[in-house]
């Protein structure tokens, strides 16, 4: 994901809104403790993740990495979910089938865990469009000065914003090099096929990451960066600002109130 030049609501507001957007939002994800609550907020960020204008290849690309989050969450807290009750809906293994039965308790599926899974999802979903929203509509140098105005020491802010920066250039480079092993006869169908393609990708990105790095450090080194730039951008609150910031406030009072003092 990188920043995308777009004259949309979230693209207007000032970046140090978006931020204390984002740790509000953090905060939701941990209070809310209902699964309605937390489809509340999932679908509130995922029409704010449509209003923001993302290209399709984005759509697609979260679509499928989401479908793959629900499925693995879904089954693995369907095994493994340990909290009680416990309802078995499927069976695969049960207590009394020798020694790996007695061993492991059974091996079953429950409801409760799935619809745990489906909970979680939830958490993990909204975590995943809130980073992209704030990514696809605030310009990086405009993230660096709202984290300095915070207090963020500026190498840190550099630094956290190049990484968010160039993660869609390692996605570029890991397809150049996964055709490249492809061209080489390499056979990445099935789950063996997966796993090998994997081994035969991660020594060169890693390789080629690093490679990436130590030029950015050597060009920063060149240009004399010690962390301290001047200034030609003003950061301004407007009134949206104030108005999402307090409209965000006021649900953080609301959840924290529902979740610690009704209880």
């Amino acid at each position: 994901m990188r920043y995308i030049s777009r004259a949309t609501f979230f693209h207007h507001l000032d970046s140090r809104t978006k931020i204390l957007m984002s740790l509000a939002c953090a905060c939701l994800i941990v209070i809310l403790n209902t699964s309605f609550s937390l489809f509340g907020l999932f679908m509130i960020l995922l029409a704010a993740f449509f209003s923001v204008k993302p290209p399709l290849s984005y759509i697609k690309i979260t679509t499928y990495l989401m479908g793959m989050a629900i499925v693995a969450t879904v089954i693995s807290q369907g095994f493994f979910y340990y909290f009680e009750p416990r309802t078995p809906i499927l069976t695969i293994l049960p207590k009394d089938a020798g020694l790996i039965g007695k061993l492991t308790g059974g091996i079953s599926i429950c409801r409760e865990g799935l619809v745990y899974g489906v909970v979680q999802s939830m958490r993990l979903f909204s975590a995943t469009l809130l980073s992209m929203i704030i990514v696809m509509s605030t310009h990086p140098s405009d993230l660096i000065l709202g984290l300095k105005r915070f207090g963020v020491p500026e190498k840190i802010g550099f630094m956290l914003t190049v990484s968010i920066r160039f993660l869609p250039v390692l996605a570029e480079e890991a397809k150049r090099i996964l055709v490249a092993q492809r061209l080489r006869g390499l056979r990445i169908k099935g789950l063996r096929g997966s796993i090998r393609g994997f081994r035969f990708l991660i020594e060169p990105l890693i390789i080629d990451s690093l490679r990436k790095a130590r030029r950015i450090a050597l060009a920063a080194e060149v240009r004399g960066y010690t962390g301290k730039r001047t200034e030609i951008k003003k950061l301004h609150f407007f009134w949206m600002d104030w108005v999402v910031l307090s409209i965000v406030f006021f649900v953080i009072i609301v959840a924290v109130k529902n979740r610690f003092f009704y209880e």
